[in-house]
């Protein structure tokens, strides 16, 4: 898969990668230990261009340094030593003939020409993988690997019975998950690290080149304790909730958004709300109603993934209380046969109890 930009470590970093991968699948297409790294001058035939003396490991570690800045945390990633990583980073630069970083500097700096390569070397390695998914393809016909980028109620919710009818109709292909908030999961697509996710449509994408489906829209809900005034209503109205402290998700600016289920859900009512409290976890924001800090407005399908005992939920008398749930890919994850497969699949499953689909498709 071809990178549609640079991918930014700092939005990403807050992601949660999971694997579901059936027992037909196969070992890691790069295998992290490799033999003793070969200085060019070892090379017996002259005649090869610089790019065929190079080799995965070292653009692997190459890459995990300069995304996660610095070699100490790109060992995490790689399940290498800080020795071996190194090792790798130096003959990679002594065959290039210039520094990838200023190593000078904290976290770790890409040089201009190592930022200019990292660009390169991220598209070279994911059309290679592209290569090979595809000769597999070929091979074992339903063979396929497919990274989905989700948020935890999506994936508690949902995504188990997709995942189960992916299985029984496509017993060789593996999904990897990874999970975040809005904002981390667009910076994924836009990088390649997912090849497709589930998303809300709001707050919009930046990037226009992603592909989307609308899948379903559930009711963003007010969340208060059992003796509070308004739990003795069957609704609430926004206007009602101004003057209380609120606890609102995901976390984040508002630039990020941060506190968006609830500041979509108030309408024009959003700047006059007291928002005291963003979490990006659902058992946090009721474990805070339980303990009075505030009355909590989140999705209900968000609601769904953790206790509610001794909690009212009612429905916001509000045209705007509800989130709306899309699929999302960018143009050169097409190109994977098995996004057809997760799309189908996702598609046909029907919704969660509590949404209702959404038949229109945008983008």
């Amino acid at each position: 898969m071809t990178s549609l930009g640079r991918q930014d470590s700092t939005v990403l970093s807050g992601l949660k990668r999971s694997t579901v991968r059936s027992t037909m699948t196969t070992e890691n297409t790069f295998p992290n230990e490799d033999a003793e790294v070969d200085r060019p001058g070892r090379v017996a035939d002259l005649t090869l261009r610089d790019a065929m003396l190079v080799k995965i490991s070292w653009i692997r570690s190459f890459l995990a340094v300069a995304e996660r800045g610095g070699f100490g945390a790109a060992t995490s990633k790689l399940h290498l030593s800080q020795s071996r990583v190194s090792a790798h980073i130096s003959a990679l630069e002594e065959m290039l003939g210039f520094a990838l970083f200023e190593r000078r500097v904290r976290p770790t700096a890409l040089t201009e020409p190592g930022r200019i390569f990292a660009d390169h070397a991220r598209e070279a390695l994911d059309a290679l993988q592209d290569g090979i998914e595809a000769a597999r393809a070929a091979l074992r016909p339903g063979y396929g690997h497919l990274v989905v980028g989700s948020y935890p109620s999506v994936s508690a919710a949902f995504l188990p019975s997709v995942l189960a009818c992916i299985n029984a109709s496509h017993p060789a292909m593996s999904i990897e998950i990874l999970e975040g908030n809005a904002a981390s999961l667009e910076a994924a697509l836009i990088s390649g690290t997912v090849d497709v996710a589930f998303r809300p449509l709001q707050p919009p994408v930046r990037d226009h080149r992603l592909t989307t489906r609308a899948l379903w829209r559930e009711p963003i809900v007010a969340v208060m304790r059992d003796d509070d005034p308004l739990a003795a209503q069957a609704r609430v109205d926004v206007h009602e909730l101004e003057g209380r402290a609120l606890i609102g998700n995901p976390s984040g600016s508002p630039e990020d958004g941060g506190g968006f289920d609830l500041r979509h859900a108030a309408g024009e009512a959003a700047d006059s709300l007291n928002i005291a409290y963003l979490t990006d976890q659902p058992s946090t924001l009721v474990s805070l109603v339980r303990s009075a800090f505030g009355i909590g407005v989140i999705s209900q399908l968000a609601l769904a993934t953790t206790t509610t005992d001794g909690i009212a939920v009612r429905e916001i008398e509000s045209p705007t209380a509800f989130r709306d749930v899309a699929l999302f890919w960018n143009g050169q994850s097409s190109k994977n046969p098995s996004l057809d497969v997760f799309v189908d699949a996702v598609v046909r499953a029907d919704p969660p109890e509590i949404a209702q689909r959404l038949d229109r498709n945008a983008g």
